[in-house]
């Protein structure tokens, strides 16, 4: 078994979740973006209460879909490795591939 440890940088455990209304993010809109830019960490969005959507600044989203990204990439990795490792799966050299597939006529030659 392989255990992987992912720190996610988004919000400290210790900093209490940021959150506002509907109404009082239309009512404060552009000022609301800006402290969005400036600040690390979501922005909940509450409706009745209840949480409705999460606000980003662009460059945290993309840094967490890098994240995302990178640990797909990793765990695929991790399950090729162990697939290959217990036989369900074989890994050849990308010549012989392409060599089979130039005699099978699939690849140009």
């Amino acid at each position: 078994m392989v255990r992987v440890s992912v720190r996610l940088d988004v919000q400290s455990a210790d900093m209490a979740p940021r959150m506002m209304s509907v109404g009082e993010f239309r009512a404060r809109l552009a000022e609301v973006l800006d402290r969005v830019r400036r600040q690390r960490g979501p922005l909940y969005l509450t409706q009745r209460g209840q949480a409705a959507a999460v606000l980003l600044g662009v460059e945290e989203f993309e840094a967490l879909l890098d994240q995302l990204e990178y640990l797909d990439d990793s765990l695929e990795a991790i399950l090729a490795k162990q697939r290959r490792d217990s036989g369900k799966e074989k890994a050849e050299p990308l010549e012989i591939v392409v060599r089979r597939l130039q005699k099978r006529g699939r690849l140009p030659g």
